[in-house]
């Protein structure tokens, strides 16, 4: 009966020990979680705010791009930076990226007020002379001056409308976007480096690639200011016009990748060979329906360089191209591809960025506010 009695104490000692050793787990495991999901939310919150930091950034320096294009090219790094944490309380690295912008936007108004200085003396000095021969040949006082004006007044309409044309001045209302389809690519650095010599911003349409040097281009092309657009993962007509479910899936691949390369999601899009590209008429419209539903804003083009024509141009064909089609638009979104077989639109870049920023021509990066050009509308079947 002792003996008993000894067992069933034994085995109420062991209950309760496992338990206690239960309890002992799952106390260490909460207090665990506890301390950890603190800091993992605050990692999150850390990445969170650094990218609203930097677009922060981008759009206060747009609202005082006046107050820094002046200051951009009258103080030195240093004396910039100072001045950049004064008004605006914090310094960030991203903010000189705009220096060469605003610098090039600067010398074309100083050349153009320059310009003004030059004809309006030039017009006093033609009007005075102007004046002086009426009067000598009509001998009429009271009359030349009125008619040295109007002769004075014809010539001006006239070097106007003549500056107009020779001079390039149409172009200096416009608005260019320049885009980039099926990148990254073996020139995609090249063209980013062209694109920071002129302090020009563009936007890249990127399909899904995987590599480390792709992953770096994704990253390169956000960080220094360049819109980053989806084109698609696969960029396989037969995958992504399938059916509407082929297409998100595509899609979020994509989406997927740049955010996880870059922290940042995309809200615009471009239909791999544009909206109205007859391999996708069975599914486009419902494809137009979800993309509206996720926000997110297509963009097709207007301008074409012509470097997917199938043709090989040369880089002044693709240059006279581009000049030529933006004569027609006030806003134009220029097509253009970053592949490896596109080496002519590398060696177009220099001589098209030099006449667009000499012109006066707003060089600018998509973003989902810009009007977009859409060859195919929401609801078209």
């Amino acid at each position: 009966m002792e003996n008993n009695t000894t067992k069933a104490i034994s085995y109420g000692d062991r209950v309760r020990k496992k338990r206690a050793r239960q309890n002992k787990t799952i106390i260490i495991v909460g207090i665990s979680v506890c301390l950890l999901l603190p800091i993992i939310l605050c990692i999150i919150l850390f990445f969170k705010v650094n990218a609203l930091q930097k677009q922060l950034n981008i759009l206060m320096l747009d609202q005082k791009s006046t107050t820094y294009e002046e200051k951009s090219s009258l103080f030195g790094r240093r004396e910039l930076k100072e001045e950049v944490t004064a008004s605006f309380g914090f310094y960030s690295e991203p903010i000189f990226s705009f220096q060469k912008d605003l610098y090039y936007k600067k010398s074309y108004y100083n050349n153009l007020y320059n310009k003004l200085e030059d004809y309006t003396s030039s017009l006093e000095e033609s009007d005075k002379n102007g004046y002086n021969e009426v009067e000598a040949l009509t001998g009429d006082t009271d009359n030349s001056k009125d008619v040295s004006k109007t002769l004075i007044d014809t010539a001006n309409d006239l070097t106007k409308e003549n500056k107009k044309n020779n001079d390039g001045n149409e172009f200096s209302d416009k608005k260019v976007y320049l885009t980039f389809d099926d990148g990254p690519s073996i020139y995609t650095e090249d063209i980013l480096e062209i694109l920071d010599k002129y302090g020009v911003k563009a936007t890249f349409f990127v399909i899904g690639k995987t590599d480390d040097h792709s992953k770096r281009m994704y990253k390169r092309i956000v960080d220094e200011g360049h819109s980053l657009g989806l084109h698609s993962y696969s960029h396989d007509y037969n995958i992504i016009y399938n059916s509407l479910g082929d297409f998100k899936k595509d899609f979020m691949e994509l989406s997927n990748l740049l955010y996880d390369s870059t922290g940042y999601r995309s809200t615009i899009f471009r239909f791999p060979g544009g909206s109205s590209n007859p391999a996708g008429r069975k599914t486009v419209s419902a494809i137009i329906d979800y993309l509206s539903e996720e926000s997110i804003v297509y963009f097709d083009w207007n301008v074409v360089n012509g470097d997917a024509t199938g043709k090989e141009l040369t880089a002044a064909e693709l240059y006279n191209n581009v000049m030529e089609g933006i004569k027609s638009h006030t806003s134009s979104i220029v097509l253009m591809h970053d592949t490896g077989t596109k080496k002519s639109t590398v060696e177009s870049l220099n001589r098209l960025l030099k006449e667009l920023t000499e012109k006066g021509v707003q060089l600018l990066p998509l973003h989902d506010e810009v009007t977009p050009v859409q060859q195919v509308k929401a609801g078209a079947e």
